[in-house]
């Protein structure tokens, strides 16, 4: 292959082109400032991505290789370069069938290797009660097990790089001890718990929480509930859902001024069903999920919040159009603020580093992604942005009986 230059401005303003020869970058040169380069950045991340275009993590089987290779090119083309494929409640056996398949896949592929970089184990050892256990299938969840939860990480060959707890369930403390001790990060979410537990959780090691209010009952109590506590505890970090619908941009405003951008970090939630056409889906494991015109997915007939359609660079569009943040801040909290918290390492624009980037441009109120080059492949960029999706709709729950029933069994 030959050599291939890309021209564009960092987040800290330099000017460079970048040269990449194989999947390395080759050359890194600094250019005399040009208008109209594009910003060229450091991948997108995301901590919570449960699937796309009809292919649930949590459900992988035999084909799993070109499952995940069709699910992969959607998200480097949306700017994402390390994702966290996440395992939402599910029976055990079809977990360890799962993640079988994921090991296999990831050991025959370098490159889904790299943008596949983990696991985040987030159903199952989560709150049974109504709403706060979102739209996860109740029959599924039980107390936290070491002893399933560790067969599962060695067949994934110790790739479970985050777990969720509901601290206040039982067991819930002495297991949050055993996975921080084995160098497994613990977030907590989906849980109900009071301040005092919450505050044990993090003296135990819980250092994040799982898209920081959502996967709550509609209707809580003004002071007993677990979100004061989550920000008033300075060691907790605050995974937010950026779509536009999982949380409004004062609620976000508010996380960002009490743990500042570096605690806080956003994430897809991205629905098996991201990325597809409106209707009524069927996910196996979980609740029937409606997904509305403007991208809004709930469970049939409820209010509740179902994931999301989205991919990661939609939280930057939110960030700046309806937080207020300035591109580099938004650009960060999706890329390096959750790399780090991970203690994951970015390649940076450096002779000899993975040739993984994203060139990209945001005007009038759109980001545009112009190209991501993912190990050293060049591919063509998405633009996700319709502003008009930021106006949400009110469910008109009578109508969703009409709507077009479309059952996935990947």
């Amino acid at each position: 292959m030959s050599n291939r230059s890309y021209k564009g401005v960092t987040l800290t303003g330099e000017y460079l082109e970048i040269t990449v020869n194989g999947n390395k970058i080759d050359e890194v040169k600094i250019i005399s400032p040009v208008s109209g380069l594009p910003y060229l950045l450091p991948p997108l991340v995301d901590l919570q991505h449960n699937g796309a275009l009809g292919l649930a993590y949590n459900n992988l089987n035999g084909d799993a290789p070109a499952q995940l290779r069709n699910v992969a090119e959607h998200l480097i083309r949306n700017g994402v370069g390390r994702v966290l494929a996440t395992f939402p409640t599910a029976p055990h056996e079809t977990l360890r069938n799962a993640t079988t398949a994921l090991a296999a896949a990831l050991n025959a592929d370098s490159q889904l290797d790299t943008l596949f970089f983990g696991i985040f184990h987030e159903g199952v050892y989560i709150s049974p009660k109504p709403g706060w256990r979102g739209g996860h299938e109740p029959r599924y969840i039980e107390p936290p097990d070491w002893n399933k939860f560790q067969l599962l990480n060695r067949i994934s060959e110790n790739r479970i790089k985050l777990v969720n707890v509901a601290p206040e369930e039982p067991g819930a403390l002495d297991f949050i001890d055993k996975a921080v001790n084995s160098g497994i990060k613990v977030a907590i979410g989906h849980c109900c718990p009071d301040t005092a537990t919450i505050n044990k959780a993090v003296e135990r090691g819980a250092s994040m929480v799982t898209h920081f209010a959502n996967g709550a009952a509609p209707m809580i109590h003004r002071f007993k509930n677990p979100f004061w506590g989550f920000l008033d505890n300075p060691n907790l970090a605050l995974g937010l859902v950026g779509d536009g619908f999982h949380l409004p941009p004062e609620v976000v405003r508010t996380a960002l001024k009490i743990k500042g951008s570096e605690r806080c970090f956003m994430v897809s939630d991205a629905n098996m069903y991201s990325g597809c056409r409106p209707g009524l889906y069927h996910r196996l494991g979980g609740c029937d999920c409606v997904i509305e015109p403007n991208g809004f997915i709930h469970v049939s007939n409820q209010e509740i919040l179902a994931g999301a359609w989205f991919q990661n660079n939609r939280s930057v569009e939110f960030l700046i159009n309806e937080v207020g943040l300035d591109f580099s801040e938004a650009w960060k909290m999706c890329s390096m603020s959750p790399a780090k918290l991970m203690g994951l390492s970015l390649p940076e624009f450096r002779k000899g580093e993975e040739a993984t980037f994203v060139l990209a441009r945001f005007e009038q109120k759109n980001l545009e992604i112009e190209k991501t080059v993912f190990c050293g492949k060049e591919f063509t960029g998405h633009c996700q942005s319709d502003n008009a999706r930021f106006n949400i709709k009110c469910m008109d729950i009578d109508n969703l009986k009409n709507k077009e029933v479309i059952v996935c069994n990947s």
